[in-house]
């Protein structure tokens, strides 16, 4: 392996490197995703002067003295020729709130700065606001890394906001989880800082919240908890006698369920065939149940886009494990 100087100096050939026996490429990738990584976005000017940019995350500090970083670039990006070629370019840590930003700038072809203010940073590389720190660098060396080029760089300008950073791992986005200093019940000074962390309060502020246009809306059609739950259940599966619907009922922990399907059948909303004794839904409780499924989806919808993907991901994960468990 030989290293380039782009500031022209000549550097000694690296020594060789012994060469694995034959291994499975993905079980390779799949194991070197078992380190967290942050998530970046290079940028440089190409020749012509327009503005490139790619989202990488084998970005690395060298030194301090002097204050050197580097990254690579697969051989086969298109991107390469234009920061082979640059004198300077930008190494952009990514906030938790930008994994849109990553997504968009790893996907060859788009529109990469649609959208953004593209101005330069003092070392003359495009650059990109709000992200949790930047390093603009001189380009020094690139040295041959196998299927990949390693650009190093010397920082010549820095700014850091001290937003929480996008993380990378096992092929996925996460986040840090913060730090809450060990926090236990007795070192709250109030009962209000001991909501914060307790979680059966947390699980009941979000359940009200998550339901709370939806139970005003089923209210407002004169319909209670355990009516709805019991409309949801014939919408997903009617037919049954009003003793099978019942012992559905007790096993989903429906309260009131005897009264529930009364409040039903005195609204309309559903019917007992006379001979079957099968309990169905009305063509009103067909449109009553797709009316507040628009809402409950809507209000779902909502809460989903207050968290990225990865965190929905993990929240299921979390939730699903605590609701399964044994009592």
């Amino acid at each position: 392996m030989r290293a380039r100087d782009t500031r022209g100096m000549a550097l000694a050939p690296c020594g060789d490197l012994a060469m694995p026996g034959a291994m499975d490429r993905n079980d390779l990738r799949d194991a070197l995703g078992s380190f967290a990584t942050g998530v970046t976005i290079v940028t440089a000017r190409d020749q012509a002067g327009n503005p490139v940019g790619l989202t990488a995350n084998s970005f690395n500090s060298v030194s301090l003295e002097p204050p050197m970083v580097l990254w690579s670039l697969a051989l086969n990006s298109p991107n390469l020729p234009a920061f082979r070629a640059a004198k300077s370019w930008a190494v952009h840590i990514l906030g938790a709130n930008q994994e849109d930003l990553s997504n968009r700038f790893a996907t060859r072809g788009a529109n990469k700065f649609e959208g953004l203010e593209v101005v330069d940073g003092p070392e003359g590389a495009p650059e990109i606001a709000e992200c949790a720190a930047r390093f603009g660098c001189k380009a020094t060396f690139e040295y041959d890394g196998g299927d990949h080029a390693i650009f190093v760089g010397e920082v010549v300008d820095f700014h850091r906001k001290g937003s929480e950073p996008l993380i990378f791992h096992g092929g996925r986005y996460n986040r840090l989880r913060p730090d809450d200093g060990e926090i236990r019940p007795r070192d709250f000074e109030n009962e209000a800082e001991f909501g914060r962390y307790f979680l059966g309060h947390l699980f009941a502020r979000v359940a009200r919240l998550a339901n709370a246009e939806l139970k005003e809306e089923y209210e407002r059609r004169g319909l209670d908890e355990a009516s709805y739950t019991l409309l949801v259940m014939l919408g997903i599966e009617d037919g049954d006698t009003r003793d099978g619907l019942e012992t559905r009922a007790r096993r989903s922990d429906i309260r009131h369920h005897e009264t529930a399907l009364d409040n039903l059948l005195d609204r309309g909303m559903a019917v007992v065939d006379t001979s079957s004794k099968a309990v169905t839904l009305t063509d009103d409780g067909q449109r009553v149940l797709s009316e507040l499924l628009a809402v409950a989806k809507a209000a779902q919808l909502h809460l989903e886009n207050l968290l990225s993907r990865s965190e929905l991901d993990a929240l299921r994960d979390m939730l699903g494990r605590i609701v399964s468990s044994p009592d």
